[in-house]
């Protein structure tokens, strides 16, 4: 009843001012949002400032498609702000004078030189400075009720991350070039459960000794001169996506010479040789090493020689064996997120050490419990449990994935919750 008596109050008030000036068009509604109303200027302005900010912008053959994608936005605007209304979200003078200066920023200009672009971009519109400003209050406030709403919708696990960062690998794989050798053994053309399963044996026997005499090569050569029940064949700088239309069990190739089979293809089976792997992009390689570590970090309380002193302390404790590395990592150490998983940092790179404490690890040996060692996050006694070479170009960042991972579900989530508020709302376009 509300919404209808401002729609007469409006109307009413519309008709008068009509009456007064014959040359005033009517600003006419072209929707309704619960107890707000978009107008025709509204979407005016919005497609005035599209042109504005880019001038290639061509008008759509269906010239209603822009309009109605425009009131699509507004009334996602609306619902959002009466959301921020409620939640009594405020957009503070310093808020926006932040975004002013980043704005001037972008453009090596001066806040006050943007200020005198805005009123001489806009002296022959209504739009004028404090629009400008009204337009930035709106905006954080529809990003402020956003990340608000969506961080309470978005949770994402360790594991989460860990599987979607081996899918963004095994994609990455995917991408490389391989140059196969296979001995291959057709099937006959009325192939059927029986004559499949007897080539499969034949072909189980011919792998087996191959791997006992390292013979690939020589097998390979004589099937390619000489005609056999076993052919020879060069598959070249094929991509692992591509491969996997030719084979039909799954390919785990890893390492260059490494021998593959019996695999099922669609002709036959085939033993395969990895001749060359080749990448997209020049090898880059890295050392990483995975270890254990008890932490004592400097703060406030601790100074940097009581931490030094504790450390030392831990670590003869451990050389005297009056207690063990993993207890004092489970009981001392400060690193808590890593003291609940045994002291394990995982696989860590050079790139996050300096050359000193790099050269330190590269010294220890496995398994060996090392003298304490301070990097920029404290005093450490480490554990080398492994090292290893990987190709740095290959490597892909859990944060990385975490990032990707993020902006999926917040794609998501946006619709989801665009889609509630609709649907408890009272929504009329006309």
């Amino acid at each position: 009843m509300k919404v209808y008596f401002f729609l007469i109050l409006y109307v009413f008030s519309s008709f008068f001012s009509i009456i007064s000036s014959k040359e005033l068009e009517i600003d006419k509604i072209v929707a309704i949002v619960n107890n707000q109303i978009i107008l025709n200027s509204d979407v005016n302005q919005v497609l005035f400032s599209f042109k504005k900010e880019d001038q290639k912008v061509q008008i759509p053959l269906k010239i209603n498609f822009l309009r109605d994608k425009i009131i699509e936005k507004l009334i996602i605007e609306t619902l959002i702000l009466e959301e921020a209304k409620k939640f009594d979200i405020v957009v503070t003078d310093d808020q926006v004078n932040n975004i002013l200066i980043k704005y001037a920023l972008k453009q090596n200009i001066t806040v006050e030189q943007l200020k005198k672009n805005i009123v001489m971009n806009n002296i022959n519109t209504s739009f004028d400075y404090n629009n400008y400003v009204k337009n930035i209050k709106k905006s954080l406030k529809i990003k402020i009720m956003q990340n608000y709403a969506l961080n309470n919708r978005i949770h994402i696990s360790e594991r989460e991350v860990d599987l979607f960062l081996n899918k963004l690998i095994n994609d990455k794989n995917e991408l490389k070039k391989i140059d196969l050798n296979c001995i291959f053994l057709p099937f006959i053309k009325e192939k059927n459960k029986i004559l499949i399963k007897n080539t499969k044996r034949l072909a189980d026997h011919f792998m087996k000794k191959i791997k006992n005499d390292s013979s690939f090569n020589y097998y390979y050569e004589y099937f390619k001169k000489n005609n056999n029940i076993f052919l020879s064949k060069k598959i070249q700088l094929q991509s692992l996506k591509n491969l996997k239309k030719i084979f039909l069990n799954k390919l785990e190739i890893v390492k260059k010479n490494q021998i593959l089979g019996p695999i099922l293809g669609l002709k036959g089976f085939y033993i395969l040789k990895v001749n060359k792997i080749k990448k997209n992009s020049k090898e880059n390689f890295i050392t990483e090493f995975h270890i254990q570590h008890c932490l004592i970090r400097p703060s406030v309380i601790l100074n940097n020689k009581q931490a030094k002193k504790d450390i030392f302390y831990i670590y003869n404790n451990i050389k005297n064996k009056k207690y063990s590395f993993d207890y004092a990592v489970k009981k001392l150490s400060h690193d808590v997120y890593s003291s609940n998983k045994e002291g394990d940092l995982g696989w860590i790179s050079t790139d996050l050490f300096n050359d000193g404490f790099n050269k330190f690890l590269r010294n220890l040996k496995k398994n060996e419990i090392s003298t304490p060692i301070k990097s920029n996050f404290g005093w450490h006694i480490i554990k080398l449990l492994d090292v290893r070479q990987v190709d740095k170009n290959d490597k892909i960042d859990k944060d990385l994935a975490y990032r990707i991972l993020l902006e999926k579900k917040i794609k998501k989530e946006r619709s989801n919750w665009i889609r509630e508020l609709k649907k408890s709302s009272y929504i009329k376009i006309f």
